[in-house]
């Protein structure tokens, strides 16, 4: 399951980020693989995705959180 097919308080674990350009950015948020999420809220009309790592909060645009596998 991807990252952008979650609801909004949604919780899980990310599996893998699939290579895009912003894999790296990513990495470096806190977006890992075993890293447990919650999802804070999503913002309507396929706005950003609002997540929460380690206590950082991330926004993400929908097509980014596509490349994130999670369980």
């Amino acid at each position: 399951m991807r990252l952008s097919d979650l609801k909004s308080n949604e919780f899980g674990v990310i599996k893998e980020v699939l290579e895009h350009h912003l894999s790296a950015k990513l990495i470096e948020f806190g977006v890992i693989p075993g890293a447990q999420f919650a999802i804070l809220n999503k913002a309507p009309f396929k706005g950003p995705i609002f997540i929460e790592i380690d206590n950082n909060r991330i926004a993400l645009r929908r097509k980014e959180a596509a490349f994130i596998i999670v369980e």
